[in-house]
């Protein structure tokens, strides 16, 4: 008698358990197609689907706001796409990009490169082709930025371009070796089919 008494309570108890549990799909013509990647669009995408149960439904998938590109970004994206060659020893022009949060500027420049290191003071160029030292022009680099990296890493040079530098005026900056960048764009090999590959 008990474990009929203790069989019936766990059917009981089951039962609204394991009749929840069962889960039915939508209908076909309610789920959305394939959602691509959104980053790639510019303007903002909506999903519109007319069902003849449910009323009109909009799905906002996202909005994209066109950002217009900056100097430092155009630099960089050239760099990254393009490559450099190695950076030799002496006196190189450069490309100074600071940016902020609101703003991105671009000046030219020069600085020494010794053993693949630069080598302080950076050189702006003014309007008249003079060159004054970034100590003039009242830009520092941060203190706690500096104690951050070691000299090695703060001073490399790779790819053609420096590290990520912040000045006590929260701007961030970078040079650029323009003058080693690779000529053209050299795309990657695309790999052929398995079938192609393993004969």
């Amino acid at each position: 008698m008990k474990i009929k008494v203790k069989l019936l309570s766990c059917g009981i108890l089951l039962v609204p358990f394991l009749a929840l549990s069962q889960v039915t799909p939508p209908p076909k013509d309610t789920i959305p197609k394939k959602v691509t990647d959104s980053l790639a669009k510019i303007d903002s995408t909506s999903l519109v689907k007319k069902d003849t149960a449910v009323k009109d439904t909009v799905v906002v998938i996202d909005t994209v706001v066109a950002a217009k590109k900056n100097c430092y970004s155009e630099w960089i994206d050239v760099f990254r796409a393009r490559g450099s060659k190695t950076v030799p020893d002496g006196m190189q022009q450069v490309v100074i990009a600071l940016k902020d949060n609101e703003t991105c500027r671009c000046f030219m420049g020069q600085i020494e490169v010794s053993g693949g290191k630069i080598k302080p003071p950076l050189y702006f160029e003014k309007e008249s082709g003079e060159y004054h030292q970034v100590s003039i022009m009242g830009k520092k680099l941060d203190p706690a930025f500096i104690g951050s990296l070691t000299p090695d890493e703060l001073l490399s040079v790779k790819n053609g371009m420096s590290v990520v530098f912040r000045t006590t005026d929260q701007e961030y900056g970078r040079l650029f070796f323009y003058k080693f960048i690779n000529k053209s764009a050299e795309s990657d090999k695309e790999a052929p089919s398995p079938d192609e590959l393993l004969k």
